[in-house]
């Protein structure tokens, strides 16, 4: 009587087929875990622009103009470049301060915000009407650290908050 002895392994077939299959589970799950990540580096820009916005008809409310943290055009941001996909300590200034805006940890947007009396020009590209009081508040980050920024804005006469890659079809 012949005994044939099995090996107790896989074969080639089987292990390439397990290969072949977690290598399609990785394709479809890392595009979708960065995408949750780029969402979630998106949601520390959202409340505090909210809160800029809050700020701002407060201060209007009590001074009668709107905080020009940042002067009357895009330039001077607070940090003074976009911190990437490392968060940084946020550099307080005598102007957020003024704005009472302290944002509760460490930031990976810079943030401006812009205002403006009757008669001064708002920024291009914003549709505030410069005959009025406006202000304009704008978060820019670069969630993925390739070079490529997002931009988040805010203004004073419209509750919608606009997305620079809402035209692309994505967060960049």
């Amino acid at each position: 009587m012949s005994r044939h002895l099995r090996s107790a392994g896989f074969t080639t077939i089987e292990l390439l087929i397990g290969v072949a299959i977690v290598g399609i589970m990785a394709a479809i799950a890392v595009p979708t875990f960065k995408s949750y990540v780029y969402r979630g580096r998106v949601s520390e820009a959202v409340p505090i622009l909210n809160e800029i916005k809050t700020r701002q008809e407060a201060y209007r409310s009590r001074f009668g103009n709107y905080a020009a943290v940042s002067g009357t055009d895009w330039g001077t941001y607070t940090p003074s470049s976009i911190p990437g996909a490392n968060a940084v300590v946020w550099p307080s200034s005598a102007e957020w301060e003024m704005l009472g805006l302290s944002p509760p940890g460490a930031v990976r947007f810079r943030y401006a915000t812009v205002a403006g009396q009757p008669g001064t020009a708002p920024p291009a590209d914003s549709n505030l009407d410069g005959n009025s009081l406006w202000y304009a508040a704008q978060a820019e980050g670069d969630l993925n650290g390739d070079g490529t920024s997002f931009i988040l804005e805010v203004y004073s006469d419209s509750r919608i908050m606009y997305n620079s890659a809402s035209g692309t079809g994505g967060w960049e």
